[in-house]
C-alpha cells in the first residue's frame, strides 16, 4: 500500500443500494421518507420493537393501515439496485492492494430487513464484515455505533475512510477520527478513493499513457507549445514510446 489508508467502510442504502420510495400504494414519497426517519423507526432499526409493533405504530402515528405500510416496505425493497459501478471500483482497489485493504459495511438496517437486502445482491464477499444496527442495537449518527466497530475490528480510525450519503453521519465519523467522504456522485467518490488508497505512481503512468502525443507545455500566457525535452522527460520515466 503506497497510502497511510487501508480501512474503507461504506454505507449501504443509497451508496451501495439505490431504491425509490415511490409506491403503488396511498403512501406519497414525502410520508414515506417521514415514515423512514421517524423515532418509532429508528426505534425498529435498533431491535428494540418487532416489526409487526413498528408498522402498527407508524400505522397509528400517520394514520395509515398497517398493512399499506408493508405494502410500501416491500414494494421499496423490491426496488433496491446495486450500485454495480461502486461495487466494481471497490473490487479493483482491493484487488490492487494485495491484502492490504479491508472494507467494511455500516448499515441502518433492521435484522428483518437486512435478510431481505441480503437476497438483492450476489457480491458480498467484498466486504470483511458487514455491521448493522438491527445486530448491533446502535444506529448512525450514535457514536456508540462508531466505537462498537472499531473495536470489534481493531481498526485504527486514522487510517480509515468513511462513506456515507447523510453529513451527519459523516461529522459523526470525522469526530472519531474517520476520514469521512459525503457520498453524493459515485464516479467523484470513486475517484477520492483512488486518490486516497490506491498507487499514485501507478496512476501517474497510466494518466501519462492516456494522454501520450497530447501533453504539451505551457506558457505564463496558457499558450500551448509543443517541447521536446517535455516529450524526452515522459519518455524517460515510462520508457514507452
Amino acid at each position: 500500500m503506497f497510502a497511510k489508508f487501508t480501512t474503507i467502510i461504506f454505507d449501504l442504502g443509497d451508496v451501495l443500494f439505490n431504491w425509490s420510495p415511490q409506491t403503488k400504494t396511498t403512501i406519497s414519497p414525502m410520508t414515506f421518507k417521514r415514515i423512514l426517519s421517524s423515532p418509532t423507526w429508528f426505534e425498529y432499526e435498533c431491535g428494540k420493537i418487532s416489526q409487526d409493533s413498528c408498522y402498527e405504530r407508524i400505522g397509528n402515528q400517520f394514520a395509515i393501515d398497517p398493512s399499506e405500510v408493508a405494502n410500501a416496505i416491500a414494494q421499496a425493497q423490491d426496488s433496491l439496485q446495486s450500485n454495480n459501478e461502486l461495487v466494481s471500483a471497490i473490487q479493483q482497489l482491493k484487488a490492487e492492494s494485495n491484502g492490504g485493504l479491508r472494507i467494511y459495511a455500516m448499515s441502518n438496517v433492521s435484522r428483518p430487513d437486512y435478510q431481505v437486502l441480503h437476497t438483492k445482491f450476489t457480491g458480498w464477499s467484498i466486504f470483511d464484515q458487514v455491521f448493522t444496527s438491527g445486530a448491533v442495537g446502535e444506529r448512525k449518527p450514535g457514536l456508540a455505533f462508531y466505537r462498537h466497530v472499531i473495536n470489534a475490528t481493531g481498526i485504527n480510525p486514522q487510517n480509515t475512510i468513511f462513506v456515507d450519503d447523510t453529513s451527519e453521519n459523516v461529522l459523526s465519523a470525522r469526530s472519531v477520527g474517520f476520514h469521512g467522504i459525503i457520498f453524493d456522485d459515485t464516479r467523484q467518490v470513486i475517484r477520492a478513493l483512488r486518490n486516497l488508497v490506491g498507487d499514485p505512481v501507478k496512476r501517474g503512468k497510466e494518466f501519462l499513457e492516456m494522454n501520450s502525443k497530447n501533453l504539451k507545455s505551457t506558457s505564463d500566457s496558457d499558450d500551448a507549445m509543443d517541447d521536446n525535452f517535455m516529450q524526452l522527460l515522459i519518455l524517460d520515466a515510462t520508457n514507452n514510446r
